[in-house]
């Protein structure tokens, strides 16, 4: 499944999600989070690529595996937040939505907590503090 196969998946959900909603809303929310759910596993299932090759280029560059480490599960917990907060205003719950970005952004924050230390450290060590 390329990426023109993904939008056309979601066109013709959402245009059958158009028609659905006013006769059985239920259905309609369904069938959008079904197809949500199917291009998500579709894009976590190319994710293997993703991380061979960075772990090409770590060996590369020599960059600490702890730094990736933080930046893939940054991102993992970026798309995962976005995909919940899509389905959650697709649905009608725009306060859920809102506490479920805010809930990212947090997460966020406390998992690159360990680079801003590192950070820290290295310019307190360059200032010779």
């Amino acid at each position: 499944m390329n990426v023109f196969s993904i939008c056309v998946l979601a066109v013709i959900a959402v245009i059958i999600t158009v028609m659905l909603r006013p006769k059985n809303s239920e259905i309609a929310l369904m069938l959008g989070i079904s197809c949500g759910v199917i291009i998500l596993l579709f894009v976590l299932s190319q994710v293997s690529s993703v991380i061979s090759t960075v772990n090409q280029i770590v060996a590369a560059a020599d960059i600490s595996t702890n730094y990736i480490a933080i930046l893939l599960k940054v991102i993992g917990i970026c798309l995962i937040t976005e995909f919940a907060v899509n389905t959650c205003k697709d649905a009608g719950s725009q306060a859920l939505a809102n506490n479920v970005s805010l809930a990212g952004k947090i997460m966020v924050t406390i998992t690159s907590l360990p680079l801003y230390s590192d950070i820290l450290n290295t310019v307190l060590s360059l200032l010779g503090t």
